[in-house]
């Protein structure tokens, strides 16, 4: 049986800087895992490898068995900054990650909603994010990665900004 997610002699580098070295891991489907360390230890550096928002200096990353090349719909990111659309209320920015799918305007619509009242924002769905106090920020960031229902969640520190 293939691990979901696989981690091959992984290094990376930054210079001098070496933030992972030779970290070799199986996760398997269904699995809950948490990286926990000081900072500076590489957790993010790992979560931005997975999420394919960084390449390897040597070794593999793989998803079901095949190399990570960039980012893609088979993984969320809920990062440890908001990340939202300032320009897009609460309920398009968690549309978002739905508007390359097969969901129409009034489906995915209705799925963000479902999604918002999930994380406790029913009744800001058209609110800015300038509108937002930090937690309800991401929350919606939170419920934006939910939405899609990626194969893979990777999680940055994402409740920091939670009450």
């Amino acid at each position: 049986m293939t691990a979901k997610i696989s981690l091959r002699s992984v290094t990376k580098t930054f210079g001098a800087l070496t933030a992972l070295d030779d970290v070799s891991l199986d996760i398997e489907d269904g699995t809950f895992l948490s990286l926990v360390g000081p900072s500076g230890s590489g957790k993010s550096t790992l979560l931005d490898l997975l999420g394919g928002l960084a390449k390897p200096t040597s070794g593999e990353v793989l998803i079901d068995g095949k190399p990570v090349t960039g980012p893609g719909l088979d993984r969320g990111v809920v990062f440890q900054q908001y990340a939202l659309f300032p320009w897009r209320t609460a309920r398009a920015n968690v549309e978002f990650g739905l508007e390359g799918g097969t969901l129409n305007k009034r489906q995915r619509a209705e799925r963000a909603r479902e999604f918002l009242d999930l994380v406790g924002l029913s009744g800001f769905e058209e609110h800015l994010p300038h509108e937002l106090s930090g937690g309800m920020k991401q929350r919606v960031a939170i419920a934006r990665s939910l939405a899609y229902d990626p194969d893979v969640l990777l999680m940055d520190e994402p409740y920091a900004a939670l009450d």
